[in-house]
């Protein structure tokens, strides 16, 4: 039996309204292999001026996903052997998040 390339994983969590155009992408980009996102915690009121995407690359297999909009930001667990780069590009192929700000800190080093 195939195993899907996407897995949400935590369904009894509130996700926010702009996280549901990266997890569409996310979705749709097979070319990441297998991908599992876990929603964390969300904060209101943070004054964003801008919608962006900020990778967190923690270990080899572990990513920090943060997504704000507006006024809302949320952090989500991302679980992927793929690269920035790839998912950069999946994420800029899209439309409605071409305008959006992607930022990476590779945090793989400083966890050894």
């Amino acid at each position: 039996m195939l195993q899907p390339h996407f897995q949400l994983r935590g369904t009894h969590t509130t996700i926010i309204e702009p996280a549901y155009l990266i997890i569409d992408v996310l979705k749709k980009a097979r070319e990441l292999g297998p991908v599992k996102l876990a929603p964390g915690k969300i904060e209101a009121r943070v004054g964003a001026k801008s919608s962006s995407v900020k990778l967190k690359h923690i270990n080899n297999e572990l990513y920090e996903l943060v997504i704000t909009h507006n006024s809302a930001r949320q952090e989500f667990k991302l679980f992927s052997t793929a690269s920035f780069n790839d998912f950069e590009k999946c994420i800029k192929s899209s439309k409605k998040l071409r305008d959006w700000n992607i930022n990476y800190l590779d945090m793989r080093d400083t966890h050894s």
